[in-house]
């Protein structure tokens, strides 16, 4: 990868990292499935000024389920049941090896060695932050998440299937699909008079809660990531979410008085190690043209004179 898509990728971990801090803070304000409506509704709104992205309606309507309802409706019930926002953004990175074994099977991609070794090392790190906090949750939470991890695998599949097409517009017209099976979730599940007080609910900061979640990591952080993976393989681009917990984890410890532990700082560090392993054979590949173009530049100018003088 590029080193700025790198930067991006970053980029997107920290503001999907942060947004546990704001899901867990809206979520003292609104229920689970009527925050989750409301995310989408706000990031749909720019639906009026943009055409349609030239994909079928299967893969627009896929990613709106899988990506959309299922991933956001376990992601914010498990939440809502108990689990810590440090926790929560570390179970959701399961996905990383769901998307690699779907990557494997659907897009018969391969991996490299220095893939796998970088994949190691990073799930040494999560395994000793899921040890430091294994008790902040319940059987039934832990489930809900990784049923959101393997909700977001298959919309990353689907993301690239969709090929080269206008990320943000494809983001846009994909949130169309959940807010009306999580409104009628709502109905079924907290029952009509939810409706009515979440209205008299929408504070300043749960309207402030919806606003990041639907503009900052909806329409900018999955656009973004919707052009990695329509740039790269998803075996190089699934591996950077595994940062979303060190900055859900640090955000936490910051704005929410999480613990933070200096085995947790340590597993951070792991996991940014195994990142950087599992990049180094691209900076390889790249240093290695670099070298051969310097080289070819070098003899054509030693042929320049000997033509000229022929």
């Amino acid at each position: 990868m590029r080193f700025q898509h790198i930067l991006v990728a970053i980029l997107v971990a920290a503001i999907w990292g942060f947004n546990f801090v704001v899901v867990k803070t809206g979520l003292t304000e609104l229920p689970p499935f009527i925050y989750g409506a409301g995310r989408f509704v706000v990031a749909a709104l720019p639906v009026f000024f943009l055409r349609k992205p030239q994909v079928p309606w299967k893969i627009i309507g896929g990613i709106g389920l899988t990506l959309g309802v299922l991933k956001f409706t376990l992601l914010f019930g498990g939440i809502y049941m108990g689990m810590s926002a440090g926790l929560a953004s570390l179970v959701l990175q399961s996905q990383v090896f769901f998307t690699l074994a779907l990557s494997s099977i659907f897009l018969k991609s391969k991996l490299l060695p220095s893939q796998i070794i970088g994949m190691i090392v990073a799930c040494i790190g999560i395994i000793m932050i899921a040890w430091q906090t294994h008790a902040e949750s319940s059987i039934i939470s832990f489930l809900m998440l990784i049923g959101s991890a393997m909700s977001w695998a298959v919309s990353n599949i689907l993301y690239k299937k969709a090929g080269k097409v206008d990320m943000f517009s494809l983001t846009v017209w994909t949130s169309l699909v959940p807010p009306i099976p999580m409104f009628i979730a709502a109905y079924l599940f907290e029952g009509p008079s939810v409706f009515e007080h979440a209205f008299l609910a929408l504070s300043p900061t749960a309207l402030c809660c919806l606003l990041f979640t639907g503009c900052a990591s909806t329409l900018v952080g999955a656009t973004l990531w919707g052009v990695l993976l329509k740039t790269y393989d998803a075996t190089k681009v699934a591996p950077f979410s595994l940062l979303i917990p060190v900055f859900g984890i640090s955000s936490a410890w910051v704005f929410l008085g999480e613990e933070l532990t200096g085995m947790t700082i340590a597993a951070c560090g792991l996991v940014f190690i195994g990142l950087i392993i599992n990049q180094w054979h691209t900076k390889t590949t790249l240093i290695k043209i670099s070298k051969r173009a310097s080289a070819n530049a070098q003899n054509a100018k030693i042929d320049a004179p000997t033509q000229k003088a022929a």
